[in-house]
């Protein structure tokens, strides 16, 4: 409520400008949330700099006095009102859900998308995830599968609609529910666009074509994914998925996957990448370069001296030295 008591509340509305200014800049310094609606009047005022005052107040103190403050705003004409009552939804900790119905009655998409995120947040029954799926914009959709109402059902059913970003969101939140998708619907996915990063938890759970056609691509991100998941959940060659990479060539991902690993396995499968010529010779060097730190060790110092008589890469050939030949 107004402070009729304060001069200074009663001083906004004065036909002098020098008054009213001072006014403003004074219950500024107060920080009194109880004067906020004595700014209300102020959104109507022809002066943009105190209409832009009537809105920092509500930014101010709105949070402070509880969401029915927001409701002047939310039904105000003015759009920058309403865009800073959608703005502020996310600043009470209690339920917005009747402001943001007003809200999302406003076509104004920044009103709509602020509303939409409000409204799953407190959808107790689903009923606005099942409305926002049915939207036919992205934001609101991918806003509706953060619900905690959303079901297994419905994103699957998103991963046959057409909007690529929707279907990436769909598969992060169906990842969470631990749910298996079919390697021909996630190739399927490949190639209508989706993003390959979140098929991948997928991929190496069926551990089968999709899996390695992710291994064996040239999208660096993916394979840095890839190699990071593949280090979380293995840790050794005999597992089935290291060894369906083994038996494909998927030898960037195997080399990556075994940076750090110093058993006899581990060492087994790098020398064979290592020595093979058809691999990429960059990578090959890096496994090798991987091994100066454990130059210590005279197995390796033998296998880097024969790789210095076998290989054709004249790269190879200097680190093999350097290895071959560290502590002499």
């Amino acid at each position: 409520m107004v402070k009729t008591s304060n001069p200074f509340a009663s001083q906004l509305n004065h036909k002098d400008v020098s008054i009213r200014r001072k006014a403003v800049r004074t219950l500024f310094e107060m920080d009194d949330p109880q004067n906020l609606e004595a700014f209300h009047s102020l959104l109507n005022d022809k002066d943009s700099w105190f209409r832009s005052k009537a809105l920092e107040a509500h930014r101010m103190w709105a949070s402070k006095i509880g969401i029915t403050s927001l409701e002047f705003l939310a039904s105000h004409r003015s759009i920058d009102a309403k865009r800073c009552a959608a703005n502020l939804l996310e600043e009470f900790d209690e339920d917005t859900s009747e402001i943001a119905k007003i809200l999302l009655k406003n076509d104004d998409m920044i009103c709509q998308i602020k509303a939409s995120k409000a409204l799953v947040k407190y959808d107790i029954d689903g009923t606005y995830t099942r409305k926002f799926l049915s939207s036919e914009n992205e934001k609101i959709v991918s806003i509706a599968l953060s619900s905690e109402k959303i079901s297994k059902e419905q994103l699957i059913e998103i991963l046959q609609g057409k909007s690529i970003s929707v279907k990436n969101v769909a598969l992060k939140k169906l990842y969470n529910y631990d749910y298996s998708i079919d390697d021909d619907i996630l190739l399927k996915l490949i190639e209508q666009g989706v993003e390959e990063k979140e098929i991948i938890p997928f991929a190496i759970n069926n551990s089968s074509e999709c899996l390695i056609k992710l291994a064996l691509g040239n999208d660096s991100k993916v394979i840095k994914k890839l190699v990071l998941d593949l280090k979380s959940r293995f840790d050794s060659t005999e597992e089935p998925v290291i060894q369906l990479l083994i038996e494909n060539n998927c030898h960037v991902v195997l080399g990556r996957w075994l940076q750090g690993r110093k058993d006899t396995q581990s060492d087994k499968l790098r020398w064979e990448i290592i020595e093979n010529e058809e691999v990429d010779e960059i990578e090959r060097s890096r496994l090798l370069e991987r091994l100066l730190g454990r130059t210590n060790e005279q197995e390796i110092k033998i296998k880097a001296e024969e790789l210095l008589k076998s290989t054709n890469s004249e790269l190879l050939k200097i680190i093999a030295h350097n290895l071959s030949t560290a502590g002499d």
